[in-house]
């Protein structure tokens, strides 16, 4: 045979071989049947390392009391000032204690004239406290709602 054809017989081996040893395979399947593929992210065997103080600067934490705020409601000890009505919005002085939205609606609050931050309600809301409405205040809804409460004394 040929020195020239043993060269290309070889040269085909050779190929024939690296393209066998590193084809594509198939997913692995972990225990649950889900394929994976296995890729190695840290090549070398040396972990990688985090900085995570790259400045050697020692954090300052510092804790501030606020003052403790005392609010006393109040507004139904008489019932002359307690308050049920259905609408679309509610207006202040108000101490809101009941809220029922029967559907998915939006509630904006108006401060004097100025709208503030919306947000939407699901019928599942419920007021878990209180809301308190001071004079000027307003919260505006998309449909109408039952409420009730209290107009301070």
């Amino acid at each position: 045979m040929p020195k020239r054809a043993r060269v290309i017989l070889v040269g085909c081996f050779v190929l024939t071989l690296v393209l066998v040893a590193y084809a594509q395979r198939p997913p692995d399947f972990g225990t649950d049947g889900v394929p994976f593929l296995k890729v190695n992210i840290n090549p070398t065997g040396i972990p990688p390392a985090v900085n995570i103080n790259p400045n050697d600067i020692i954090p300052v934490v510092e804790v501030s009391h606020m003052p403790e705020v005392k609010f006393t409601p109040s507004g139904c000890s008489d019932g002359r000032n307690f308050h049920t009505a259905i609408g679309a919005s509610i207006s202040g002085p108000l101490m809101v204690t009941y809220l029922n939205t029967t559907q998915q609606n939006g509630v904006t609050l108006v401060d004097n004239q100025n709208a503030g931050q919306r947000v939407d309600l699901s019928a599942q809301t419920q007021v878990a406290t209180a809301i308190y409405l001071g004079r000027g205040q307003k919260l505006q809804f998309d449909s109408s709602v039952m409420y009730s409460g209290c107009v301070p004394d």
